[in-house]
Order: C-alpha cells, then structure tokens, then sequence
C-alpha cells in the first residue's frame, strides 16, 4: 500500500536549534473513475421519473433499483411497489431495470394496463442471447445468482428450464447429479464478477461435450470493477458505497476486500465515524451502480472536513470492517 502524503513545516529559523518541526496532515481521498449510477440506472429512473411527471398512475412490481434512497424518493413522488398483479386494473406498470418474466408482461397486458419497460438494454440483450442459444438446442446455463431479478427475468423468457450456477461447488453437484447436458449454451448474469465466471467456465469447458458461449457481461461494469480493484490495492482503506441489497455492491466490496482486507462498505457518509479512517493516509472509494453520486460525494465530504490528525496507531483488526458499517 501506498502511504499518503504530507507536509513538514519548520515553525522557527532552519539553523537555530529552535523548536521541533511541526507535521501538517493531509489526507489523500481518491474517487474510483466512475461512481453514481450506471447507464441502466439513470435510465430507468429517467424513464419513471418521466411517467410521474405526466401525472400518471405509475406502478411497479418489486424494486425499479436496489437503493432504498432512490426508491423512497420515486415512492414519496407517487410511485406504488406491488409484489403482483392481483387487483391491478389500471394505470402504468414500469418495468424495472432487471427486467421481468415474460408471464407477468403478458399478464400485464391481459389486464389492459400501459407498460413503459425501463429494462436495462444490456439486460435485454442478455435475455436475448438466452433465447438464441436454447433455439439451437443448448441446455442453458447461466452463471449468476439465482435469487437476482434479472436471473429470474432471464428465465422466464425461456421456454424449458435453464441451469443456474453460482460456484464450482454448484457445477460438480450438477455433474454429479446428471443435470449438465453434453451441449450446453453460457450466458452470465450482466454484473457478475468476471473473476468468478472465469473460475467456473474454466472448469466448466471439461465436462461438456459442446459449449457455446455469449458473452452478456457488462463491460461498463467491469471497467468499474476492474478500476475500482485497481485503487484498493493502492489505498491504506478502500470504502464502497451503496446499499446493502444491492448485489453488485456487496459483491463489489467483497472484491475489493479480497484486494485489501481493509475494504469498508458503507451505504451513506451517517455509516461512516472518525475511527474507520482516521488511520489512513490514503482513503479509495467506489460506489455501486445504483448509488447517488451524491452519496459518494458526501463520504468524500465527510472525509476530507475532518482536520485531526493522522493516527497509525488506530489501524484496526480488518475483521472490524466486514460489519463496522451496520455497527454505526
């Protein structure tokens, strides 16, 4: 790790054998690249904030992101979450950035309401490739979480049921188990880490006769990991922003973590005290793709306000910054 910088200022004459130099500390806080939304995000909430801005009765199923601060604003303008579309006989349903099952469109349709799909275009192209690889027969697997909205969005545009795997554990249970067919089309989950989806198809490509491939990682977002990885290594204490159901975000400040041990995550400048950074010299933050801007601006803020001195020896244990977020 880098140490950060600082300033030595004589307080009196260079020879005269006067006081002792007196240290001025300045703390170095480094911004990831890129931090904020990712297109998808802006995009979506453009697209519903749009709606509201019509006047109109603008509904969603689950959430249009995962950050609790954008969500309540869209909610506090007028926009409804539902879970289903039981009683839904009116109105704009939004498609959030995830996408949806192709039933529920359909259903969506069947019951005459307007839909305004704000999926992410890479999402979309994703789901896509899916649909291409099952139309040459392939087994579909995709490597991602089975429990993320797009995953679920994925599958149901499929007619037969795909294969989701998440680990090498997971693949050598589905060898095992006769569940992995001998030609097999890939997709992954559009955020996933490239690091994980390397380590299965470097396993996977030895236990398939066939296998083809679409590439559906966002290369945006792994630009953004790949930088964000990048400054960890670098930094004394590496915070991620963003919230806690955010998968990207956790699975971003995990990397990291696995980078520097010394990788706090945080979902706003209030999660953050005096004690997590007052040690470092040098402070690295990245964000999650549904995180504001000005949230990150605002632990920058928070950082860079604070006038006290550098103190090395509160350099704590690294276990204390897989909670320390939630604690405060």
């Amino acid at each position: 790790m880098v140490p950060g910088p600082w300033v030595r200022e004589m307080s009196g004459p260079a020879h005269s054998g006067g006081p002792a130099l007196e240290k001025t500390f300045r703390r170095k806080v480094t911004l990831a690249n890129e931090v904020g939304f990712c297109f998808g995000v802006k995009r979506a909430i453009n697209v519903t904030s749009d709606q509201l801005d019509r006047g109109k009765e603008v509904f969603i199923l689950g959430d249009l992101v995962h950050n609790k601060r954008v969500t309540d604003e869209l909610e506090a303008r007028g926009l409804r979450k539902t879970t289903d579309l039981n009683g839904e006989s009116t109105g704009t349903m939004v498609i959030r950035a995830h996408g949806l099952p192709r039933a529920q469109v359909a259903e969506a349709r069947e019951r005459g309401l307007e839909i305004v799909d704000a999926t992410c275009p890479i999402v979309l192209r994703a789901q896509e490739a899916a649909r291409t690889l099952e139309k040459r027969g392939c087994q579909v697997v995709i490597i991602g979480d089975r429990n993320h909205a797009e995953i679920k969005g994925i599958l149901g545009v499929l007619e037969s049921p795909a294969l989701v795997i998440d680990s090498l554990e997971e693949l050598r249970e589905a060898k095992r188990t006769h569940r992995l067919l001998r030609k097999v089309g890939v997709i992954f989950q559009t955020t996933h880490a490239l690091e994980l989806c390397k380590e299965i198809m470097n396993e996977l490509i030895f236990l398939c006769k066939e296998i083809q491939v679409i590439n559906t990682i966002c290369r945006p977002v792994q630009n953004r990991q790949d930088n964000a990885l990048d400054l960890a290594e670098e930094v004394d204490l590496m915070i991620v922003v963003g919230s806690r159901t955010s998968a990207n975000t956790m699975e971003l400040a995990a990397l990291c973590r696995h980078h520097n041990p010394y990788t706090l995550h945080i979902q706003d400048a209030d999660e953050l005290a005096v004690e997590d950074f007052d040690w470092a010299a040098h402070v690295g933050i990245a964000s999650g793709l549904s995180t504001p801007e000005d949230l990150v601006c605002g632990v920058r803020e928070k950082i860079e306000s604070y006038d006290g001195p550098q103190r090395p020896e509160h350099r704590p244990d690294p276990a204390r910054y897989l909670h320390a977020g939630a604690q405060h």
